[in-house]
């Protein structure tokens, strides 16, 4: 999480236009790609709100002080979990277990031993 001493600036050093994206994705630890996404995203939707969110952003935050290093070292609060290659191996391991339970309720349920459970349950 965030530690207490650190403040919301708007960045120095990766500003497009005020900073407000790049100082809001250093602070939560985010890619500044994310963060940018996400305030176009507001504007498409909401129009005017996006614009005043993000104006009032550019007039209510300080300008980050040339004497702070950018926060690099920040843990993100959302993981992005393991490599792309691990998780087709996973996701592949998955299919294939669902796939062999598919084969087995197949099996039994054309099998005459479904059809002898069928009756005997009507019993």
């Amino acid at each position: 999480m965030n530690s207490p001493d650190r403040k919301l600036y708007r960045s120095s050093n990766q500003a497009w236009l005020g900073g407000v994206c790049a100082g809001v994705a250093e602070y939560y630890g985010q890619p500044v790609w994310l963060v940018r996404i996400l305030m176009i995203t507001l504007f498409v939707f909401s129009g005017s709100l996006g614009v005043l969110v993000y104006l009032a952003g550019v007039f209510l935050l300080e300008k980050q002080p040339t004497h702070l290093p950018p926060s690099a070292g920040i843990r993100p609060q959302f993981g992005y979990g393991e490599d792309t290659a691990q998780r087709a191996r996973q996701l592949n391991e998955r299919m294939q277990q669902l796939d062999q339970r598919l084969q087995a309720m197949e099996r039994y349920v054309t099998s005459s031993r479904y059809r002898f459970d069928k009756e005997f349950n009507k019993l």
